[in-house]
């Protein structure tokens, strides 16, 4: 019994450092295209890049009764956005521009927040 104790306590302290050391997200290069559907929410988005800016264009889309809102955030190196739709059904389409003269993209996730 104690050696199996001992082994779920080295299992879980491994399993914390993994998750302490994790690596941030990077970001997503131009030309990317994604559509996400989580529980509660829905997304779809395109990122490319133009004329020293980086353009993000698509949706988010709400997709339960709930008191919580579907939201899409991007993050780019000089920026931060978040559009969101609120209420089971509503869309919110968005076209975000950022100068980026690097063309180094932009970090984009759907989420669903309060």
């Amino acid at each position: 019994m104690r050696a199996i104790r001992a082994a779920l306590a080295a299992i879980t302290l491994v399993g914390s450092s993994v998750l302490m050391t994790a690596t941030p997200a990077t970001a997503a290069p131009c030309g990317t295209v994604r559509s996400p559907v989580i529980d509660g929410a829905s997304a779809h988005w395109k990122i490319s890049c133009k004329d020293r800016r980086t353009y993000v264009d698509g949706w988010v889309q709400d997709t339960r009764r709930d008191a919580m809102c579907a939201r899409v955030t991007i993050e780019t190196q000089d920026d931060y956005d978040w559009p969101q739709a609120c209420g089971k059904g509503k869309r919110v389409n968005f076209h975000k521009s950022y100068f980026d003269p690097n063309r180094k993209g932009a970090v984009v996730k759907l989420k669903v927040v309060y």
